[in-house]
């Protein structure tokens, strides 16, 4: 109960950090929380142990991110900060799945009674704040995408899935007005496969009347139809011609920069990376989309160590949860970008967890069966 305690109050830290401070977050406050990440971390290693894949695994991605802190030409420092957001939710979600299954459904209804009035009431400043900025708070999401709020409240929103209909589709809401689309397509497509995987009359009833009635809404008035479309799928840019290039917001030009970048590097590049070159380069936007930001960044060794851990920390994801956890993933991983973003240390809500208690020392090998996929590492 201590560790649910615990756990739960540090979900709740990072979701109010990330909510009430979207950018910026403070060196202070950035310290706390990898620290207490790290602490949390420590402390099951030291109670219970964890297996010698996990350990392998995180040494592994450890080992190759030094070595492109080694390898590339600029600061040490950021490309070290970097780093720590792609190494610490790894190491802390694969160690903590590790916990006895009835942790993660503790965690579950903690989070649900105590977390969603926290998180609503965090979201509630959000908006007042940025509302407080201008009159059109619109168009200040719009002109200031906030993309880890977005995907706080579309893994947090997963929990509600199963609740009242009402509930996730508060979610969508949230997400419309917020205006990231990759969240809200994520978010979408796994209450989808989450409502449609436990297909019951009620349920399609629920879901035929609710959009029924926002297609007619629409349909109603053509000038806010209209806005809707362009809000979506233009963001309200006032451009001549609204073509490709804003439709995506910019991701294809981006992607074809990354896509040269890998086309003109050495064989050595191509193994070990060029580090965040968004951070000591000429072009100052990031990828955009993980396979090409890991590939950059760490090249096909630092990829394929990274993929592979994510790969174990998703197959831990209770069987209840873990398509439509996966399905998120796999959106933002293409069209945004996840893997660096800290709010993946939400998914331990989705954890499953082992059927049996992990030897203590962290050199003992286990069998770990869960339902569902198997467990590597």
């Amino acid at each position: 109960m201590m560790l649910v305690n615990a756990l739960f109050s540090f979900l709740m830290f990072r979701c109010a950090i990330d909510i009430l401070s979207p950018g910026d977050k403070g060196t202070a406050v950035v310290a706390l929380y990898v620290f207490l990440a790290l602490g949390l971390t420590a402390l099951k290693i030291a109670t219970s142990g964890t297996s010698r894949g996990d350990m392998v695994i995180c040494a592994i991605v450890l080992s190759l991110l030094i070595v492109n802190l080694l390898w590339i030409p600029a600061d040490a420092t950021p490309q070290f900060y970097f780093s720590i957001t792609v190494f610490l939710p790894i190491i802390f979600l694969l160690i903590l799945s590790c916990c006895e299954p009835l942790t993660f459904v503790r965690l579950r209804k903690r989070t649900l009674i105590l977390g969603t009035p926290v998180v609503c009431g965090l979201l509630l400043i959000f908006f007042s704040r940025m509302g407080g900025l201008q009159a059109d708070l619109l168009t200040v999401l719009n002109e200031q995408p906030f993309h880890v709020v977005a995907q706080t409240v579309a893994k947090f929103s997963l929990l509600m899935i199963n609740q009242w209909i009402g509930f996730p589709i508060v979610a969508l809401i949230l997400l419309t007005v917020l205006n990231i689309r990759s969240a809200l397509l994520g978010f979408l497509l796994a209450f989808s496969i989450k409502k449609f995987s436990s297909f019951n009359l009620r349920t399609f009833l629920a879901m035929l009347v609710v959009s029924a009635v926002a297609t007619a809404y629409l349909l109603s008035n053509p000038e806010l139809t209209d806005a809707f479309l362009q809000r979506i799928l233009y963001r309200d840019r006032d451009f001549f011609e609204l073509d490709a290039s804003n439709l995506t917001s910019g991701r294809d030009e981006i992607w074809r920069y990354y896509g040269q970048v890998l086309e003109n590097s050495s064989p050595m590049e191509l193994l070990f990376g060029h580090g965040a070159i968004w951070l000591y380069g000429a072009f100052p936007l990031a990828a955009h989309n993980d396979l090409l930001s890991l590939m950059v960044c760490y090249g096909f060794a630092g990829t394929t160590a990274t993929l592979y851990a994510w790969y174990v920390i998703l197959s831990r994801l209770d069987p209840e949860y873990r398509t439509a956890c996966a399905a998120l993933f796999l959106v933002l991983l293409f069209t945004n970008g996840v893997v660096f973003h800290q709010s993946n240390l939400l998914f331990l809500l989705f954890m499953a967890g082992q059927t049996q208690r992990m030897p203590r020392g962290i050199l003992d090998d286990a069998a770990m069966r869960q339902r569902g996929l198997p467990v590597h590492g």
